[in-house]
């Protein structure tokens, strides 16, 4: 960055056929009206002589020259063109550079950086939060969200509309332990696909399902057995989900409609627990404009690295910041600046110039949640049960259905499964021993019985 009373250079300006200012450009980078641009360069030209050698004014502008250009100094919102105008190397330079550093980063960084579990003993540090919580067993949440896509192939927009919104959208789905670590993210699918194809193409959640992942996981549910409290054991892991997903008992969600108590609170429980995901989304989308505001890059495949780039920055800076390590269930102080209301971003303390559209003379601010999807509440928009998981017993006989050997979550349908939680929840939550792992602030009120 910069010093502070140095404006930006006049030479990305000039054209160098005829050593003359381009007008268009310079009107492009001070976001001036055509009718002052003329007067403005005058004026500019007229201080010619302080210009030194470097290319840069060591002078006091006056504060009408000044002032749209130090407004531009800006860590996040820039183009190629904010760059070039500020560093006086040309936007073709920059963008071969963003292309280069985004397919390093996609591949080399993203493999460094996100790694999923594949076995217990890689597993045990995602686990320890959720079992302290009441939810043994469990290593993280998932859930998917959009990603605007301004610069989509024609061939595949119509592909690329529906769901929350109204531009070309990539769907990317993500899972997250409670240290909002990513663990795994997927390549990205056309925005009109919602959560429950998003999954299939998740082959981290995907390999939890079908055994090939996390099989040697093994936990111990309490369970009430003709009066007394038996513990029974269960192999493999699962992750918290919406109400939006499949019904499959690796990916557990809350109930949507119930009128048991134990149910109600557990689904309380686990609704807080799951915002893991939806933070994670904040931080991103709040440290990288450029996920805020929508991907500008040509084709989707270049969007994908943007943020396969982004996750594995995410972690990497989880690490230097101090944040990777386990929660405690105790208030602790905060560790980094990174720790507060981040993906909040509106155009208040913003400069004018960056809350201005990038057309020339365009006066208007811009809302910078272009995608216009808001927050979202992902709820299943039908009762679609997958045939594998199809499970309407309201009565079970354990020993009958599945002994009173190891249990493999995988064989287990998904309202059984989820029943048995809600039971360990309830015997736990009476015993006083439900804790709520934060690095910081209090444990949510429950309903109390």
């Amino acid at each position: 960055m910069f010093h502070q009373n140095r404006s930006p250079s006049l030479l990305s300006c000039l054209d160098p056929t005829t050593g003359r200012i381009n007008i268009n450009k310079f009107m492009l980078h001070s976001r001036f009206i055509s009718d002052d641009v003329q007067a403005r360069t005058n004026a500019i030209l007229a201080q010619s002589d302080c210009l030194s050698t470097d290319g840069y004014d060591n002078t006091e502008d006056p504060e009408s020259v000044q002032s749209p250009q130090k407004k531009q100094r800006r860590r996040r919102g820039w183009t190629f063109d904010d760059i070039e105008e500020c560093t006086a190397v040309s936007q073709e330079v920059h963008r071969v550079f963003f292309g280069k550093f985004i397919e390093f980063s996609s591949t080399v960084l993203y493999n460094k950086y996100v790694v999923y579990p594949k076995n217990f003993e890689e597993a045990k540090d995602h686990m320890k939060e959720f079992t302290v919580a009441g939810l043994p067993g469990a290593l993280g949440s998932t859930d998917a969200t959009h990603i605007t896509t301004w610069q989509c192939e024609y061939n595949l927009r119509n592909n690329h509309l529906g769901g929350k919104s109204s531009s070309t959208t990539r769907s990317y789905n993500i899972t997250v332990n409670h240290w909002r670590r990513i663990l795994h993210s997927t390549r990205g699918g056309p925005g009109r696909w919602n959560d429950k194809t998003m999954v299939l193409f998740d082959t981290f959640v995907r390999g939890i399902r079908d055994g090939d992942h996390l099989n040697d996981v093994e936990f111990e549910l309490f369970e009430r057995r003709h009066g007394d409290i038996i513990t029974i054991k269960y192999r493999g892991g699962y992750v918290i989900v919406d109400n939006g997903y499949l019904c499959w008992s690796a990916t557990v969600p809350p109930y949507k409609v119930t009128n048991k108590l134990t149910e109600i609170r557990w689904s309380k429980w686990v609704e807080s627990m799951r915002k893991d995901v939806e933070c994670a989304f904040g931080i991103l989308k709040g440290r990288w404009r450029i996920l805020k505001t929508g991907v500008r890059v040509q084709g989707v495949e270049s969007v994908d690295k943007v943020w396969l780039t982004c996750c594995a920055l995410h972690n990497w800076l989880l690490e230097i910041d101090g944040l990777d390590a386990g929660w405690q269930s105790r208030i602790l102080p905060l560790t980094s600046e990174w720790e507060g209301n981040l993906g909040e971003v509106d155009c208040e303390g913003l400069t004018q110039n960056v809350i201005l559209l990038t057309t020339a003379g365009a006066l208007q601010p811009r809302n910078y949640d272009t995608s216009g999807m808001g927050t979202g509440d992902d709820v299943n928009q039908t009762d679609e049960i997958h045939p594998a998981d199809l499970d309407n017993k309201d009565v079970y006989d354990d020993d009958a259905i599945y002994g009173e050997n190891i249990r493999q979550t995988s064989e287990l349908g998904l309202g059984y499964f989820r029943s048995r939680l809600v039971e360990h929840f309830d015997i736990l939550f009476k015993q006083n021993k439900i804790q709520w792992p934060a690095r910081r602030g209090t444990q949510p009120n429950l309903i109390q019985t």
